[in-house]
């Protein structure tokens, strides 16, 4: 598989996706939040996220590309 799918999903998936059941779930059973409040707040948290990785991927593309090649040319 491409480095740069890989890396793609962990950036786009994983990593909102782990943070947003973690904080929902210490939300709603540590801090005894409403569940509505918790998942608004996390929502707009992760919807910030995406604006700012879709952002620096953008930015970024040419690199990741580029990157992505040399690991696939020492992979053989």
């Amino acid at each position: 598989m491409k480095f740069s799918k890989v890396l793609y999903g962990m950036v786009h998936l994983v990593t909102p996706l782990t943070f947003f059941f973690i904080a929902v779930i210490w939300g709603h059973f540590g801090l005894s939040k409403p569940i509505w409040v918790n998942l608004s707040d996390n929502l707009s948290i992760i919807g910030i996220y995406y604006v700012g990785v879709s952002i620096l991927w953008i930015l970024n593309i040419k690199s990741i590309h580029k990157v992505s090649e040399e690991i696939e040319n020492k992979k053989g």
